[in-house]
């Protein structure tokens, strides 16, 4: 009979008490996951003693729980209670109990079958790979610090790694390689990739489960660890799309500080440098949904701050032709053309890789469908619709402002009565290509200059016979007509 007793005193027991004021007043979806992994050890002085797994639910136990935790146990232990403290034991340690009254009742012992974590299925470009990309000076530092972490993951030195830059550069690229190169060199490492959309979905799924009282909490709090908290590398594309999702953010500075902690690397990719971010403290503020630029929770700023941060710029000239001239391989230009074509498409300033895939699939396009000759002439006459919706009449006006740019001079230099190096040299070329690219007379040419048709001759002449002795000022020239053309 007293056994039967101490059996029925255990749901009664000070602790079950607690635990369950807790869980009834808790309504955080992780809840019941989180609570479930919380062991007691007992009263020692005021302070109750408990554990925890790991260093994540003991940060989540610290910030959502912890008023609720002391609320609790003051109502249950009144004036004896203090505190609570909480330390970290490994899941394979066994966790004390509460010592009470049992009857001793025969067991069978299982062995318990080894857990195994679940392989998660990767969809990636397969043309997205580090041999695929195409480094210059403007993304050298981010294509390197890539490389290194797919060649050592989880290495301190660079995680988390934060690859940041505007939309079309190569980030996904970047983040892809790292998946390929890790999935081909450690088959038996978990990798999840994935869009900052699919990080939303899978945690507002849960939130909304636990609102409506629908649908299996614990099933999707388990997905979700499975899937997140348990991989090796998590690389995670377009973070700042989490912008009006506060509190999915707080979940994702919790899942960086944990596989942080566990040796597991975390590669973020965003389209601005975190400090471009405007720092929010609460899930409702007003004046950031109003405002133009993203914003961030003060918890995700944190270790998106102590990420090591590298950037991506446009692509510079050298990038641009190295870019084209890979890219274009496959296209039927003209062979006697190609380096031109190139060069060519290279001159005009263009934002992003999409861009300039954009405009070869044009030409590829056109040369498949209206047999169109892809030589140098042919492709001048295709580009310039694409990109401005019909010709373009250039203008002496627009050349001279051009070469004064290429020059770095100003315009009104050009028709001063100057006759250094530095301004007769561009002054000669922007009377060369007036004189080729308009149809305006010398004597108008001459106007805008503040000079005579025969003075506009006398430059123009000697500026070619500058051109067949200087190749480099011929191939400056040429650059900068082809910018004009395009």
């Amino acid at each position: 009979m007293d056994n039967t007793v101490s059996l029925l005193d255990i749901a009664e027991s000070p602790w079950q008490q607690v635990l369950d004021r807790v869980r009834s007043e808790c309504k955080d979806f992780f809840g019941a996951v989180i609570l479930d992994a919380l062991g007691y050890e007992g009263m020692c002085n005021g302070y109750a003693l408990l554990t925890v797994p790991d260093e994540l639910r003991e940060n989540w136990v610290n910030s959502h729980y912890g008023d609720l935790l002391r609320k609790s146990f003051t109502t249950v232990f009144g004036s004896e209670f203090v505190d609570y403290r909480i330390r970290q034991i490994a899941p394979s340690d066994p966790i004390p109990e509460i010592k009470l009254t049992m009857p001793v009742i025969p067991k069978v012992v299982q062995t318990p079958k080894p857990v195994k974590r679940p392989k998660q299925a990767l969809s990636l470009y397969a043309r997205y790979t580090f041999e695929n990309f195409v480094e210059g000076e403007c993304n050298s530092t981010a294509f390197r610090a890539c490389q290194a972490v797919a060649e050592n993951p989880g290495d301190p030195s660079l995680n988390p790694l934060f690859v940041y830059g505007e939309s079309g550069l190569g980030k996904t690229h970047l983040l892809q390689s790292i998946a390929a190169k890790i999935q081909k060199s450690r088959p038996e490492a978990s990798i999840v990739y994935c869009h900052a959309y699919d990080f939303l979905r899978d945690a507002t799924a849960m939130a909304s489960a636990l609102h409506n009282k629908t649908g299996n909490v614990r099933e999707l709090a388990q997905k979700f660890r499975e899937r997140y908290e348990l991989c090796d590398v998590l690389l995670l594309d377009d973070v700042q799309l989490l912008e009006k999702g506060l509190w999915t953010q707080e979940r994702l500075a919790i899942l960086i500080r944990h596989l942080r902690a566990e040796g597991k690397q975390v590669v973020i990719s965003c389209d601005r440098h975190p400090s471009k971010f405007k720092v929010v403290d609460t899930d409702f503020d007003r004046s950031a949904s109003k405002s133009s630029i993203p914003s961030i929770s003060k918890k995700l700023l944190t270790p998106l701050e102590s990420c090591v941060a590298v950037g991506i710029d446009e692509p510079d000239l050298a990038t641009r032709m190295h870019l084209i001239s890979k890219k274009s391989e496959d296209l039927p230009f003209a062979k006697a053309d190609r380096e031109e074509i190139c060069r060519y498409l290279s001159m005009p300033p263009r934002k992003n890789v999409r861009l300039i895939e954009g405009l070869l699939n044009f030409l590829g396009a056109m040369n498949m469908f209206c047999k169109a000759d892809l030589n140098l002439s042919s492709v001048k006459r295709l580009v310039a619709p694409s990109e401005h919706g019909g010709h373009v009449e250039l203008t002496a006006k627009n050349i001279i402002e051009a070469v004064a740019m290429d020059y770095r001079v100003e315009v009104c230099e050009l028709s001063s009565k100057r006759q250094s190096a530095a301004i007769s040299t561009p002054r000669k070329v922007a009377m060369f290509l007036c004189r080729e690219l308009t149809t305006d007379s010398l004597q108008n040419i001459g106007a805008m200059f503040c000079r005579d048709y025969a003075t506009v001759i006398a430059a123009i002449n000697s500026l070619k016979k500058q051109m067949e002795k200087d190749a480099s000022l011929a191939r400056r020239i040429q650059d900068i007509r082809y910018m004009l053309e395009a």
